[in-house]
């Protein structure tokens, strides 16, 4: 089912302290794996703002959708405004739905809540399908009287039932990046397992929605779980997807994680840092066996591995760095980085984050990534402020983590 390979950053330097390194999982599916078919619902905002270049935009990018399934792949859609409106769904009158989706028109406030429901209970529980929900959407969450909700802790808490039910969540945030709340539709976004779109021209919005659907019609497996067990006193002390792009993961118990739905045409790499701790005095100098992982999930059999790193008392043995591991390790620290921008408020603290995420793209030769810090931190400098579409782009940007062999 998956070819399993490990690697780490750099070996153990031995001494008495501690050590924390990188350790990149890398799941590869075996050749011909089968695809599963797809059962997809749009949720596309159509308030009052959405009027013009933004809904034509949308509009666009849902034909294109129709016209992309596969004759196994379902596709439901609604407009939500004031209300949600269900449109039809695609396998049942295709016409019908195009004619739906030409007739929108942009009025009323914002209801994401209503819309978050409406996704969830389209669908529902189903083993062999991969679920995918779109939110789309060019404003704050508002209430019926259309106030801007101030607090958006409890749609953020609710989307961990669409992961805790098999459902992806991609948001689109459409337009000018200063009329939406990024920092909210990002963290949606990685509750849900999912991604986070931005289409700050609405005429990107097609291309990039379509490649996100033929990214979701090569999901070939789903619930997979990577069970982590310490040896030896080490410690798992974090981790992330970082491909096929960055996303953070979170535990379902202790040191056990269940995996974002898995592609059958690129590989899945998983990071984790590891607290090694220093070798006995009593020990050989050799490897030391740190962690147990075991991937198992519905229907296969269950890969297991127990990983050793290298020890060694040569400082220059110790620097010997795996440049790919490395790489990705830097590109984790620029997102995580990147995800605290859109919600920090004190200049200090923004302009040390842009240095950080401008530091580590110079050294994993991310020179585009590098060029938005470094543009960023002129505009704070004579600002004082940062200009939300800057930000949310570049945040964008970061979570494109590229080919493992580019």
């Amino acid at each position: 089912m998956f070819d399993l390979q490990l690697d780490w950053d750099l070996p153990a330097k031995i001494s008495s302290q501690d050590t924390r390194h990188v350790l990149r999982v890398r799941l590869t599916p075996k050749a011909n794996s089968p695809q599963l078919p797809l059962q997809m619902a749009i949720a596309l905002d159509t308030s009052s703002s959405m009027t013009g270049n933004k809904l034509e935009g949308a509009k666009t990018a849902c034909r294109t959708v129709m016209g992309q399934l596969r004759d196994s792949d379902r596709l439901s859609l609604a407009s939500f405004a004031t209300g949600v409106s269900a449109l039809g769904d695609r396998s049942a009158d295709p016409n019908r739905l195009e004619a739906a989706i030409n007739s929108l028109q942009a009025e009323g406030v914002t209801r994401t809540d209503l819309a978050l429901t409406w996704l969830q209970e389209q669908l529902p529980p189903a083993s062999g399908i991969a679920r995918v929900a779109v939110l789309i959407t060019d404003g704050h969450p508002t209430n019926r009287q259309g106030r801007t909700l101030e607090d958006t802790t409890p749609l953020v808490e609710g989307v961990r039932n669409f992961a805790n039910a098999g459902i992806t969540l991609f948001t689109v945030g459409l337009g000018d990046a200063a009329n939406f709340n990024t920092d909210f539709l990002v963290q949606l976004a990685d509750r849900g397992c999912g991604g986070f779109l931005y289409a700050d021209d609405p005429s990107q919005l097609e291309p990039q929605l379509q490649a996100q659907l033929s990214r979701c019609q090569a999901i070939g497996f789903e619930d997979v779980q990577l069970i982590l067990t310490p040896l030896n006193q080490a410690s798992v002390e974090s981790f992330c997807r970082y491909r096929p792009d960055y996303l953070p993961l979170e535990e379902i118990a202790p040191n056990e994680l269940v995996l974002p739905p898995i592609s059958t045409r690129e590989p899945t790499d998983i990071l984790i840092e590891i607290r090694v701790p220093p070798l006995n005095v009593h020990q050989a100098i050799s490897e030391q066996e740190v962690l147990k992982l075991q991937v198992q999930g519905s229907g296969m059999t269950p890969i297991t591995a127990k990983v050793a790193i290298a020890h060694t008392q040569s400082y220059k043995a110790a620097q010997q760095v795996n440049r790919e591991v490395e790489r990705d390790r830097l590109g984790w620290d620029i997102n995580l980085n990147s995800s605290e921008l859109p919600r920090s408020q004190d200049p200090n603290r923004t302009g040390e984050l842009l240095s950080n995420i401008q530091v580590a793209a110079y050294k994993s030769g991310r020179t585009d990534i590098m060029q938005q810090a470094d543009e960023q931190l002129q505009t704070l400098q004579q600002s004082g402020q940062l200009n939300p579409g800057q930000v949310t782009g570049l945040l964008r940007d970061t979570r494109k983590t590229g080919n493992p062999n580019s």
